[in-house]
């Protein structure tokens, strides 16, 4: 319906059936009387009395300029807050942005450290394997390298050289010849491609076995000492007696010529200690060592390390220099450090002079890569220290310094959006126009806006009440919860309401009794009992919460505590053993200040457990396995005051403790058992027994 002075309206049916009714506008009611013709069927005009109409609508005060002054503050307040938080969004975008990318920069340099340190640890592995390995031969060692070689890694290939006497030659050269090659021999380089047979000398370093075998057909017999480069590499692996990476250098060794780094690890024998170096070391090293056996060497080749660690270069670029310290020349000398490896995503700009290089913004003389350009292919693009948007990251690679820049590009830059700021600023107007718009057109309803902003403000007050009860409700049900199970278990039982059970592959479990506590028992009250019993426990209940150990039960007077799980830890056997100290010390306290003579037996065995939440009503986290057993039985046949390990946990701790070996005992269900008293800390390599205490079988 159309109303004014000549409004119009749409067909009504059976208005005069309806009788009496009102027409509302503007808020106001009109009674029936006022309209005139109206007609059910057709369109129809309604004549309303302008004069009734003036009498019945209220008139539009006039509004004083001073009432527009609150919606003019706002406003002004309002833009001046959006332009504010526009700014400051804009710099906090920014900052964001820069934070990011700091954090997925130090995320791949871990990545980078991790893949470069699990290669590298290969090399130590074999080492391993023929550090405890008697004999070592072909098949053995092409057994051994061949899984590790098959994963992806910047390790090429692996090679065994041995050190050989010249007294020694002809029975090792006999000796491979049987197991490989019948013509094998002792060989020098003559020419790249070309051997000859070596020279007789004092001692030889051959490459015994390599692998890949395919790739370096000539490789057998080689005398890596031959080679100034590889000969000064391995005399530093055996006086640093460790893992050494070389400087980048070039192995000719192979069927093509590549560069990259040697991984030398030394390999020395089980025996008594004697003065060796290698026989061309000009300075013999006075320290006595064992018998050098050979070198694991390990061939390292970068160029894919970034696609190992998962690195993408779609807005980066990505560049791997060695920066060690005597690595390349000064910076003055326009002779930086060697670039490794590089991955980009926009081709840097190259110079198109033919004498001079292309000098770019980046902040250091590293990397230097090739000019490649049509008149000058032996130039190169320099990198500068004036640029303040690349980054710089280390990598530790056994004592050498691998720098790792970003340069972000332009297409990084491009994608720096500030969404957010724009949309704070429209957001920030339109909230403005929003109260500016209510205030010039609804003045006269501001009371009942106060007023029902109060009753809002109330019920919030009410609401944030309910909240505050509430959370600390919740905080008295995860304190009663995480009194029954670990806080990480507790965690997955609110998620999961199903069994939860793990296998844990390394554990140690301690348990304790104390001593004559039945005796104790029978003579003062139950009362007097558990006071007695709780304050020892809560005791231990303290160091368990010191050294980071987990809590699994108490029965009776014995208590049982675990290392190494809900969450594994490396040194789960060491916070044990000083727990079981530290009981032993606080029982002595106790004894002393209660006037009793208690005494622990503790038994500690370590080795693999399944825990988890059984039961559901009253449950409880617990453990079980071969572990849980033993470690019971080192303490049922354990001595009073003592602490009883077993051999597992014996070989765990015996670096950093002392012990008294007890010798083998009879365990029930398992026949003898060889077990040890641990009686102290070492410090310094010497012994500190915890106390002095007689060694007494308990009868």
């Amino acid at each position: 319906m159309q109303l004014g002075w000549g409004w119009r309206h749409q067909p009504l049916q059976n208005l005069q059936k309806i009788g009496h009714f009102q027409v509302n506008v503007g808020g106001c009611s009109f009674p029936s009387k006022t309209i005139h013709n109206l007609d059910a069927f057709g369109r129809r005009e309604l004549d309303i009395d302008a004069k009734h109409i003036e009498a019945t609508m209220p008139k539009k005060p006039k509004i004083p300029w001073s009432r527009y002054l609150p919606a003019a503050i706002i406003f002004g307040m309002g833009v001046g807050l959006s332009v504010i938080g526009f700014t400051v969004v804009w710099e906090w975008e920014n900052r964001r942005r820069d934070y990011e990318l700091s954090r997925s920069i130090d995320g791949l340099t871990g990545r980078l450290q991790q893949q470069l340190d699990a290669d590298l640890e290969v090399i130590r592995t074999i080492t391993d394997f023929f550090q405890s390995s008697q004999t070592v031969d072909l098949d053995s060692f092409e057994q051994f390298v061949q899984r590790p070689l098959s994963n992806p890694s910047t390790v090429s290939l692996v090679a065994w050289v041995e050190r050989v006497e010249d007294a020694d030659r002809d029975d090792y050269e006999e000796r491979m010849a049987i197991e490989g090659d019948r013509n094998f021999t002792i060989t020098q380089p003559l020419t790249p491609g070309r051997f000859v047979q070596r020279d007789r000398l004092a001692e030889y370093f051959p490459i015994s076995y390599i692998a890949p075998l395919p790739e370096n057909p000539n490789t057998p017999g080689l005398d890596l000492a031959a080679n100034p480069t590889y000969q000064a590499v391995l005399k530093r692996a055996a006086q640093m007696r460790e893992l050494v990476v070389s400087e980048r250098l070039e192995w000719q060794v192979g069927s093509r010529s590549q560069l990259g780094f040697l991984a030398v690890h030394p390999v020395y024998e089980q025996g008594i200690p004697t003065r060796f170096t290698l026989a061309q070391d000009p300075e013999p090293s006075s320290e006595a060592v064992k018998p050098l056996l050979g070198f694991v060497l390990g061939w390292v080749e970068v160029d894919n390390l970034f696609q190992l660690a998962g690195a993408r270069g779609n807005q980066f670029n990505l560049y791997l220099c060695d920066e060690t310290p005597g690595t390349g020349t000064p910076p003055d000398s326009r002779q930086p450090y060697p670039l490794l490896t590089l991955l980009e995503s926009t081709e840097l700009v190259t110079s198109n002079s033919a004498t001079e290089p292309f000098v770019l913004d980046v902040p250091s003389e590293c990397p230097l890569k090739p000019l490649e350009n049509q008149r000058n292919r032996g130039g190169a693009v320099i990198i500068a220290n004036r640029n303040e948007g690349a980054i710089r990251r280390e990598i530790k690679v056994n004592g050498r310094i691998w720098a790792f820049y970003i340069w972000p590009t332009d297409e990084y830059h491009a994608s720096r959006r500030h969404w957010r700021s724009w949309a704070v600023l429209i957001i920030g107007f339109l909230w403005t126009h929003i109260p500016v718009t209510y205030l010039l057109t609804s003045v006269s309803r501001t009371a009942e806006i106060e007023a029902l902003a109060l009753a809002r403000e109330e019920q919030a007050a009410q609401l944030q009440q309910a909240f505050k009860q509430l959370e600390v409700e919740q905080a008295k049900s995860e304190r009663l919860l995480l009194n029954v199970l670990p806080k990480a278990i507790a965690e997955r039982l609110k998620e999961d309401t199903q069994t939860i059970a793990e296998s844990f592959p390394e554990v140690t479990v301690l348990f304790a009794d104390i001593v004559g506590f039945t005796k104790l028992a029978a003579r003062i009250s139950p009362t007097e009992l558990v006071q007695l019993l709780n304050e020892i426990f809560t005791i231990f209940d303290r160091l368990a919460e010191k050294h980071g150990l987990e809590k699994i039960k108490t029965i009776g007077d014995a208590y049982m505590v675990v290392g190494g799980l809900p969450v594994q830890r490396h040194n789960h056997a060491s916070a044990i053993a000083e727990m079981a100290l530290d009981m032993q010390i606080e029982i002595l306290h106790f004894n002393r200040k209660c006037h009793e003579s208690f005494a622990m037996r503790i038994g500690i065995h370590s080795g693999p457990a399944i825990a988890g939440v059984i039961g559901t009503h009253k449950f409880i986290y617990d453990l079980w396995g071969d572990t849980v057993n033993i470690a019971s039985r080192m303490e049922s046949h354990g001595v009073p005051g003592r602490i009883q390990v077993s051999s597992t946990t014996y070989s765990l701790l015996q670096s950093s403790y002392c012990f008294e070996c007890r010798g083998p005992i009879p365990i029930k269900g398992k026949g003898e058992m060889l077990v040890y008293l641990l009686t102290g800390r070492k410090q310094e390599g010497i012994c500190k027994p915890l106390f002095e205490l007689p060694f007494e079988e308990e009868v």
